[in-house]
Order: C-alpha cells, then sequence, then structure tokens
C-alpha cells in the first residue's frame, strides 16, 4: 500500500512539474516580447558604445559596474544549490533547478564582458609598468586570463545544470510530447535510473560543484582586481576581492529568494516550495548580511588607522567623496535595513517580506557596484595612473549615467531575465528527481501532540 501510494506522488509530481514547460503563465508571452524589445535595445546600446571607442575610459564605468552586477546575482545564484547539496540538506531540493537556471544567464556576461575587456588598459603605458597583480606577466596578461576564467566558469556552470538535469530529461523522454520528448531522448543519453548511473551523476554534480565554486571565486577575484583595484593608483586593499565575492554571495541568495516568489506567484510552485525553503535562505541572507558588514569594516580600519597619504585618499574617494550617498544608500540596502529586518523571527516566515528584502538587497549592490567600478573607471587616466596616490585635484566629480548606460544596463538585465524564462520552456522550474528522492526521504509522523516530517538520512 506504501509503494502504491509513492508510486502515485511520483506520478502526479511528474507530470505537473513536466506540464509547466508547455503550460505557460498568464501574460508570459507579453513579457517575453516586451524583454525582447528590451533586449535587443541593450545590444545596440552596447555596439554605440564600442563605435565611440575605448579611449574614454570613464565612458565604461557603469558598463563595468553591469557587468559585475550580473556576475556576483546569476553568477553567484548556482551556490544556492551547491553548498547545501553537499550538505546533503534536504531543504534546498525543491530550489536547486532555480540556482542552477542561473547558469545560463552566464552567457549573457560572458558575452558583454569582452567590449569591457578590450577597454581595459594595458599593463604598460607610457612605456612603463602600471601597479597590478601581473608584476612581470606580459601586457595583456588580465584580458587574456580573465576571459578564459569567466568563458570557464560560463561552460563550468552550463555543465552543472546539464549533469543535474539529465534524470528530467530521462522524464521528459518518457512523459514528454513533441520536440521535448525527442530532445529528452536525445540528451538523457540512455539514462534509465541504475545504481551505476545514479553514483555517476551524484559524481558529476558533486565535481562540476566544486569547480564552479572555486572558478567562481577565481573570477571575483580577477574582476575586483583588474577592473577596479588597478585602475586607481594608491589603492591596496587585500581583503576588497573577497569583499566582492562575499557580496556576490549575499546577491545570489537574494535573486534566488525573488525568483522562488515569482515561481510561486506566477508558475504555482505553492506544493514545491513552501515555507521550510524561504526561512532556510532567509537565515543565509541574514549571515551574508552581517559578513558584508564584516568585510567592509575589516578593509576600512586598515585606512582609518594607517592615515598615509594613500589610504587618507582612498577613504576620501571612496566613502566621503562625490558619490557618499550612493555609498550610504549601499550601506543601508546591503546591511542595515536588511539585518534590522531580518533579525525578527516572523519575518524569516514572510514570503513577502523577503522578497522586499531580497530587492532591497539587490538594489544596495548594484549602487554599491556603481560606487566602486564607476569611481574606479572615472579616476583613471596615463597621466594618474602612475603616481603614489590619486590626488584630490584629480578626483572625479560625481557622474550620472548616460542614456546609453542606462538602456545597456535594462537590456543586459532583460536579456538575463529572457534567456531564463525560455530555459524554463525546456526544464521544468522544480527539478522531478530531487521531489522524488525528497519524497523518499521525508515521512510524516506524530509526535507528541502534533504532526512532524522525520527526515532519512541520504547515503
Amino acid at each position: 500500500m506504501v509503494t502504491e501510494t509513492n508510486n502515485t506522488k511520483y506520478s502526479k509530481s511528474t507530470r505537473e512539474l513536466i506540464t509547466t514547460t508547455t503550460i505557460a503563465p498568464k501574460k508570459v508571452t507579453l513579457i517575453v516580447m516586451i524583454l525582447s524589445v528590451l533586449s535587443i535595445l541593450g545590444i545596440i546600446g552596447i555596439v554605440l558604445k564600442i563605435l565611440n571607442g575605448f579611449e574614454d575610459k570613464s565612458a565604461w564605468g557603469y558598463y563595468a559596474a553591469t557587468i559585475s552586477f550580473l556576475l556576483t546575482t546569476a553568477g553567484a545564484a548556482p551556490m544556492v544549490a551547491i553548498a547545501p547539496t553537499i550538505a546533503k540538506a534536504n531543504w534546498v531540493r525543491p530550489i536547486t533547478r532555480i540556482a542552477s537556471l542561473f547558469s545560463v544567464v552566464g552567457i549573457v556576461t560572458a558575452l558583454a564582458s569582452i567590449p569591457l575587456i578590450f577597454a581595459l588598459p594595458p599593463l604598460i603605458v607610457d612605456e612603463t609598468r602600471r601597479r597590478s597583480i601581473w608584476f612581470e606577466a606580459t601586457n595583456y596578461s588580465p584580458h587574456v586570463w580573465f576571459a578564459l576564467s569567466i568563458f570557464g566558469l560560463t561552460l563550468c556552470g552550463l555543465g552543472l545544470l546539464y549533469s543535474s538535469s539529465i534524470p528530467d530529461l530521462a522524464a521528459m523522454r518518457d512523459h514528454g510530447t513533441g520536440w521535448r520528448k525527442r530532445m529528452g531522448k536525445s540528451l538523457s543519453r540512455g539514462f534509465i535510473g541504475t545504481d551505476r548511473q545514479w553514483k555517476s551523476l551524484k559524481m558529476r554534480i558533486g565535481m562540476m560543484g566544486t569547480f564552479y565554486f572555486l572558478l567562481l571565486m577565481f573570477v571575483n577575484f580577477l574582476f575586483s582586481v583588474d577592473f577596479a583595484l588597478s585602475l586607481v593608483a594608491g589603492w591596496k586593499d587585500a581583503i576588497f576581492p573577497m569583499y566582492h565575492a562575499m557580496t556576490s554571495l549575499q546577491s545570489g541568495i537574494a535573486i534566488c529568494i525573488l525568483t522562488m516568489f515569482f515561481a510561486r506567484k506566477y508558475w504555482g510552485m505553492e506544493n514545491y516550495i513552501k515555507i521550510p525553503q524561504f526561512w532556510a535562505l532567509s537565515k543565509l541572507q541574514l549571515a551574508t548580511t552581517v559578513l558584508w558588514f564584516y568585510f567592509f569594516y575589516s578593509a576600512f580600519i586598515v585606512f582609518w588607522y594607517g592615515r598615509s597619504a594613500s589610504d587618507q585618499m582612498v577613504i576620501n574617494l571612496l566613502i566621503i567623496g562625490p558619490y557618499l550617498p550612493v555609498f550610504l544608500g549601499a550601506f543601508f540596502l546591503e546591511f542595515f535595513v536588511p539585518w534590522w529586518i531580518l533579525v525578527w523571527n516572523p519575518v524569516r516566515k514572510s514570503i513577502p517580506a523577503l522578497a522586499i528584502v531580497a530587492c532591497l538587497v539587490l538594489i544596495g549592490v548594484l549602487l554599491d557596484r556603481i560606487r566602486i567600478f564607476v569611481i574606479s573607471w572615472s579616476t583613471y587616466s596615463n597621466e594618474v595612473i602612475h603616481k603614489k596616490f590619486v590626488p584630490e585635484e584629480n578626483f572625479p566629480q560625481f557622474m550620472a549615467p548616460s542614456v546609453a548606460d542606462i538602456i545597456v544596463f535594462i537590456g543586459l538585465v532583460s536579456l538575463s531575465a529572457l534567456i531564463f524564462i525560455l530555459s524554463t520552456r525546456i526544464l521544468p522550474l522544480v527539478s522531478v528527481w530531487e521531489t522524488h528522492q525528497s519524497l523518499l526521504l521525508t515521512k510524516v509522523v506524530k509526535y507528541v501532540r502534533t504532526h512532524v516530517t522525520a527526515i532519512g538520512k541520504p547515503d
């Protein structure tokens, strides 16, 4: 009787989840059309920026901030699936696919970073090597190594997504129709669920997840150093690369929470994505919010007590300078407001409240990226880069985004959202096989005067 009940649950969940790839949510066609138009406008904006040339580095500040924002949101989102899965957490199973699907946005980030790579100045300027981590490397080392790393991260993310989707592709082969059935038959590679296939699958997921984490940290390191830190004369900060990587985890969690909210509201995933998933991610969001202040303060205290000319320059330029309102916005939206909200247990159980907090965090991360990268690219010049620090008379004034910058940002974000939505037409938004494993490992049992869910220990 138990077997029949489980088989009924498996068949029902399989049909429901595979059907989500064919039955579109309300108004999704209109949304896709709008996102397509905005994406085309964004691509046109990128072409216009390229035609204007790469000589004026300040014109690429907002573009660098946009690439950083995509890298530290969609790029870090798969970590929500990787880390808890390695820890064998059962609560993460309904949202692993949502997190993994953000790997496809890596295609947009990698391709959009190509113009920025060409805009990055070479190591040797006016026959003098500028300060960077590439002490005796060839002239275009940062350009080559970053390009290899960002495309390697994209390929690794796609490999992780494909590896974790093989059982679902097999389910689509057996239960799907039309081109989805043919695609499932081609890509599932004869997967029928033998012990050997499951062991191989779990090994591949573990390997690809580990490599993705390592590459994500490496890409964050290279991007923060080469596209920000090394462009400002006298800015020496060993903590900043880790700050950039940690805030990417913070925004990756936020984008997953926001996507989970929309999945419940428009994709009808209330039976799969429940309070425990939001509750668990809210605690991780609170932890990364506190870590934001820890890493920021750890870097700031060095400059505050160092009091050298270059240390004071960093504080005056990046914190209390012309971008002080932007910094304050990032401080309150990335740390103070989310921290004050998330410390309350009732809030961490409220799905709408968590969606609002996620939006605030994402806005704060965007402001932080604008502060860092717009200042870095506006400060750079061939006359200043070889000095010990940037003189105060060379501090840039606040530069508002141009129309092209706004169009590019909206276009790249729209293109990222578009490719994500189109991916849900191929793969279910909630993993079928992860749902089945969760049914196998959980059972509702009576405990004293109530009922609780008992979770079995995975292999």
